[in-house]
């Protein structure tokens, strides 16, 4: 995603569910273990999306590199800091990777991150040469993550790589292995989105009007309107059928409503959809993150605008007034990612740079934060619990 989307000491926010957060990080600045700070621009490390490890408690934090940004993939351990503003340390093997949006992790503990292939500023090329974006794989349950599958996008389907928004790892069965996998990756400018066949090393592009920014939307930051218009850009899995096939849930950056397709007809590269509009979330619930819990049916939404993290259960029918909200604070600033992970635990994250051109920050405060919530905790008392 450009960098202008993400331009898009811990302290406590106060929330809708302050009194049930689990875990909370908070940064002013992003402080690399190991790096002399006065060898690159502490204000250019702007992360925008992380992955939480359930099994070995490591958090992987990406930061796209804008000038000087030292690390684009790097790592904590949240055993080791359970709070604050950790420094974030080197993920091994990020060398070989130029610039790094987004980490998915998947049920057979892989990290997947797709490497855009290119910076987003001038002066530096020699350093990190351009090349063709990549969809690259890692191995969590073995020492220094060695990387077990690496693909790169022919550039006629990649279309312009720094309109890559958010994507999700589809392993069909993962009870008979994990060779059978796609990977669906958004597009936000190009309107389209990309499939990966793990098994078969092919890939093709969908278009659909859905796809395309419903209207302009509104970001409102220090009491000033800034126009946005953003296509296809969130999308999650629900459940499995017997066919391994499974709901794809999507959203555009400038749309309030949500789409469906099943990922049958996705898996066929020369196939037709047919998206579902489940319906409409309401005025100003503008996101491009969302993730699905199959354990509460519940799918979590990172609204940018309203500063707040809402929620719809998938037995419901999508309407305002069956949305509910969870988590709302001032200070959570142009929400990023959202997650569930192997555990049930939600995690949500705002990098505090909304995409606005020569963005002022206030020097005092952190304005980076990453929660984390029990799903159920997360739900109780809301629209979004449905009890058995």
């Amino acid at each position: 995603m450009k960098i202008f989307l993400c331009l898009f000491a811990a302290v406590s926010i106060q929330g809708a569910l302050a009194s049930q957060i689990e875990r909370e990080y908070a940064w002013k600045n992003i402080i690399y273990e190991g790096i002399d700070q006065g060898s690159y621009n502490i204000e250019n490390s702007i992360p925008t999306a992380f992955a939480h490890d359930a099994a070995s408690k490591k958090i992987f934090i990406t930061i796209p590199r804008i000038n000087q940004v030292p690390i684009t993939l790097t790592e904590f351990d949240s055993i080791k800091y359970p709070g604050g503003s950790p420094p974030l340390s080197k993920f091994p093997g990020s060398d070989n990777i130029i610039s790094v949006y987004q980490p998915v992790i998947d049920e057979c503990r892989r990290l997947w991150i797709v490497d855009a292939g290119q910076v987003e500023y001038k002066g530096d090329e020699q350093k990190y040469p351009k090349k063709n974006p990549a969809i690259i794989a890692y191995d969590l349950t073995k020492d220094n993550y060695p990387e077990i599958d690496r693909y790169e996008i022919p550039i006629n389907i990649a279309g312009n790589p720094l309109g890559f928004g958010g994507f999700t790892v589809d392993v069909t069965n993962p009870k008979e292995g994990c060779g059978k996998t796609f990977i669906y990756i958004t597009n936000f400018e190009d309107n389209t989105l990309i499939v990966y066949d793990q098994e078969k090393k092919d890939s093709w592009k969908i278009s659909h009007g859905s796809f395309k920014p419903e209207h302009e939307s509104i970001l409102i930051h220090n009491g000033v309107d800034h126009i946005l218009k953003l296509g296809i850009f969130g999308i999650t899995l629900g459940d499995r059928d017997s066919e391994g096939n499974r709901p794809a849930y999507y959203l555009g950056g400038s749309s309030t409503k949500l789409f469906e397709v099943n990922t049958k007809a996705l898996k066929k590269k020369e196939g037709e959809i047919e998206p579902i509009t489940l319906g409409d979330r309401g005025p100003h619930s503008e996101a491009i993150a969302l993730a699905y819990d199959p354990k509460t049916k519940v799918i979590f939404f990172t609204e940018y605008n309203s500063k707040k993290i809402s929620c719809w259960n998938i037995k419901k029918p999508l309407i305002h007034d069956n949305m509910d909200k969870i988590y709302a604070s001032p200070e959570f600033i142009f929400g990023t990612d959202i997650s569930v992970d192997s555990e049930s635990k939600l995690w949500f994250f705002s990098n505090g740079h909304p995409p606005i051109e020569n963005l002022q920050l206030s020097s005092d405060k952190p304005h980076i934060h990453l929660i984390s919530v029990d799903t159920e905790k997360a739900i109780r008392g809301t629209k979004c619990e449905v009890k058995a």
